[in-house]
């Protein structure tokens, strides 16, 4: 993995006996080595769901090593086959009941989309954590859900972006920030306002070294990178484009003083604003946040 420049924070980890050193300039300093020394795993995070994401990176896996790994985990099996099920991806195909089913109707990019989804979720519901900490993963998953769902729509009904790429960006576009909040949890720092502003800037760098060590498709770690690029430059619509756009129109409440010149840009091209493709499609965009929260 490469060695990207380091948060604004102290080059390595200060001594725990050094009183004049804050949480957050541990946390801080932490994060750093962590980047530097490319030791960017989720803490917490189900093993098999980074299984799914090992076996998917190689460009020979089939559908029988994803079945294979989802079968070992029979929480994440039962969600892939009640989301396969669901009136959003089972449309006018037979109720599935296997696996290898499920798997070649969702496809590669939704299986990944669930096995993230369920991971979150799985963190979120843990008890060991504090309160801050589950105060705050309950505000990622749910921001992942949102972002991922109008991702979705955008795509599908404004640009050419594949929609199914689109959500697993809008899911994954919290990963930086569930990582700053899992490794304050880890050295006792209350992941809360002064966490985040110690940590400004540079989710998107962490989310996409993360995405780079699963292997994940380099239009993916770009989107996750710039997803705060309201003016995000490109001759093309991209899935990055998608979710920066998706993520400002999910934004609640929404700052309607930043404007988005990828949001115009995304309306001029198509002929179709995002705001009110999510406005017309309003029950698709329910139906996906049900898939994925039900």
């Amino acid at each position: 993995m490469e060695n990207p420049s380091t948060l604004d924070a102290p080059a390595a980890a200060p001594d725990a006996a050094d009183a004049a050193t804050s949480p957050i300039e541990t946390l801080a300093a932490r994060i750093a080595d962590d980047i530097r020394e490319g030791r960017l795993e989720l803490p917490g995070f189900p093993e098999a769901v980074l299984r799914i994401q090992r076996t998917m990176q190689s460009p020979d896996a089939s559908a029988s090593d994803v079945v294979r790994v989802l079968g070992s985990e029979p929480a994440l099996a039962a969600r892939a086959l009640q989301i396969a099920n669901s009136a959003q991806f089972r449309r006018a195909g037979p109720e599935v009941t296997d696996l290898r089913t499920a798997v070649s109707r969702l496809g590669f990019n939704l299986v990944r989309s669930i096995a993230v989804a369920h991971a979150i979720l799985q963190l979120r519901l843990r008890e060991t954590y504090s309160p801050a900490a589950k105060a705050e993963l309950e505000s990622i998953w749910r921001r992942s859900i949102d972002v991922a769902a109008a991702s979705y729509v955008v795509a599908k009904h404004c640009t050419p972006v594949n929609p199914d790429h689109a959500l697993l960006a809008g899911l994954l576009h919290v990963l930086g920030r569930l990582y700053v909040v899992m490794r304050a949890e880890g050295i006792g720092v209350a992941p809360d306002a002064e966490v985040a502003a110690a940590a400004a800037g540079h989710e998107g760098r962490i989310g996409r070294l993360i995405l780079a060590g699963w292997g994940l498709p380099q239009s993916l770690q770009d989107a996750v990178e710039h997803q705060d690029e309201l003016d995000h430059p490109g001759e093309e619509i991209t899935v990055t484009h998608v979710l920066i756009a998706a993520k400002h129109l999910a934004a609640q409440p929404r700052d309607e003083e930043r404007a988005c010149a990828v949001i115009d840009r995304i309306a001029a091209a198509s002929g179709t604003h995002p705001a009110a493709a999510l406005e017309t499609h309003a029950d698709e965009l329910r139906g996906l946040i049900r898939s994925f929260t039900g």
